[in-house]
């Protein structure tokens, strides 16, 4: 069984709102915890996670302002959070089957362990999912 870490590591990296944002904050997130030594079924969880928050932030969001990710691992679970300056919560819906989008939450909360929203002041909130850094036997 995997001991949990003596501390906890954090990661963030503030984005400029444009498509490539999303490709860039994958291969960012990757990279630290690959760092870190987070299996590889974690990392690929917690990248497609940082992904879908990704794009529904810059959805939201115009290019004047930017787009956090920050990451924690305590070396039990991984905290993924992506704030914006909007305050509109997202919403889980449920999208046709021929919608290009809209399925977003819907693969996190299938992916993540939990996940939910916070408001952040003075604007804006903050997205969240946790993921096991191991999986469960």
């Amino acid at each position: 069984m995997t001991q949990p870490n003596a501390t906890t590591q954090a990661w963030e990296m503030w984005f400029t709102p444009f498509p490539m944002t999303v490709y860039i904050a994958r291969r960012q997130v990757s990279r630290v915890l690959a760092g870190w030594g987070v299996p590889g079924d974690a990392v690929d969880t917690a990248v497609l996670i940082t992904s879908e928050l990704v794009t529904n932030a810059i959805r939201h969001c115009d290019t004047e302002h930017l787009v956090r990710v920050h990451v924690t691992d305590d070396g039990a679970t991984l905290l993924l959070e992506v704030s914006d300056p909007s305050r509109q919560r997202p919403r889980l819906g449920i999208a046709p089957a021929e919608a290009e989008s809209g399925r977003g939450l819907a693969l996190v909360r299938g992916s993540a362990a939990d996940f939910g929203a916070r408001d952040r002041d003075p604007v804006g909130k903050t997205v969240w999912a946790t993921v096991p850094r191991c999986p469960a036997i």
